[in-house]
């Protein structure tokens, strides 16, 4: 970037990832689709993570 020229403008939302060959979270083979929620959503195991 140039010194005259410091601005920068990112885009994000819903369905950008996808279409730029990100993996999503919640699509049937996104990254959360390996998790069991009753798993990760659990008191005890989040204590133990954390």
């Amino acid at each position: 970037m140039s010194k005259k020229h410091r601005k920068l403008v990112i885009f994000s939302g819903a369905g950008l990832s996808a279409d730029s060959g990100i993996a999503t979270f919640r699509d049937s083979d996104g990254l959360w689709a390996s998790y069991d929620p009753f798993e990760v959503c659990n008191f005890k195991n989040w204590e133990k993570n954390y």
